[in-house]
Formats: structure tokens, sequence, C-alpha cells
């Protein structure tokens, strides 16, 4: 996985797991300044925030109440039932966290299986006791799932999608 996408999963986590908004203020802070190398000029509404730079616009949206995005590609597996908890646009990847019910092996194989079903071809697999790992490709996008018991009886959904324009 690249590193800076590995990176930007991880900033994810610790917006969707930070318990208090100074908290997330830091989270957020930190994953748009290591992802421009700058420090983030910030405009803050709420749980949402925004910094552009001469690259264009990168937006993070955390806490209760988050929506799915309008434009969330509807051939992406989403679990039956589940809430939003952070939504992340940031250098060319969206990146979005979900809160659902399951286990973590379930759910890597209701999304093994539907993402197959719409067309995406697997490229990663890995799975730890309390977490998995799904990489899939289609076209010129990549999207990665994360799964990860938290408190031991959260499931927390991770989803990368990016854009590679490498392949038609």
């Amino acid at each position: 996985m690249h590193p800076l996408l590995l990176l930007l999963v991880v900033a994810c986590a610790a917006l969707s797991i930070a318990g208090c908004q100074r908290g997330t203020d830091a989270a957020a802070e930190a994953a748009l300044e290591s992802a421009s190398g700058q420090k983030a000029e910030e405009d803050r509404d709420g749980n949402r925030v925004r910094d552009e730079d001469e690259e264009g616009v990168r937006a993070i949206a955390s806490g209760s109440g988050v929506l799915l995005p309008a434009d969330f590609p509807d051939d992406l597996f989403l679990p039956t039932t589940y809430g939003v908890s952070s939504v992340m646009d940031i250098g060319g990847a969206r990146l979005v966290n979900l809160e659902s019910n399951g286990s973590v092996a379930s759910m890597f194989e209701a999304a093994r299986a539907e993402m197959e079903r719409k067309g995406w071809s697997q490229t990663l697999s890995m799975q730890q006791a309390d977490s998995a790992m799904l990489g899939f490709r289609r076209g010129r996008r990549e999207a990665t799932y994360s799964f990860t018991r938290r408190n031991g009886d959260q499931l927390m959904i991770g989803i990368q999608l990016r854009d590679n324009g490498e392949h038609p």
C-alpha cells in the first residue's frame, strides 16, 4: 500500500476514535498537514474542516450526523446497516469510516462477495484475529476496505477509494 494512503487510513481511524473535539481537531490538522507537507489553514464548520492550497481542497467531516456523500459510488459494498463516523477527501482519495454490527470475518466475506459481484477484481486480502483488509481494482479505480473490532462490540469499516488514472 502506498505510504500516503496508509497514513490517510490511520488518520481516518484517529478521527473516528477521537473522543473530544480537540482530539478531532488535532487529528484533522495533522492529517491535512501530513498530506500536504504544509501548515494547515482550515475553516471549521461544526465537525467539518476544509483546507485549500494550490493543489486544491481537502475536506474532513467527522462526528455524529455525518452523511455518506451524495456522489458516493453505488458499485461499492456497504453493510446492510451502518453509521458514518467520518468522511475525508484528500490527495485524490476519498476515505469513509463506518460503524456497523457483525463480526470481522462475516463482513470480510460479505464485502468480498459483493465487490466481485459488482465487477471488482480482488488485489489484496489480509486477515488477523480482530482485523482484516481487502483491496480491489475496477478500471482506473482502487478500493481498499479495512475491518476492525473496537471495544469488543463495534465493527469499524474503513473504505478508501482512489482513481489512479493508470488504467483505461
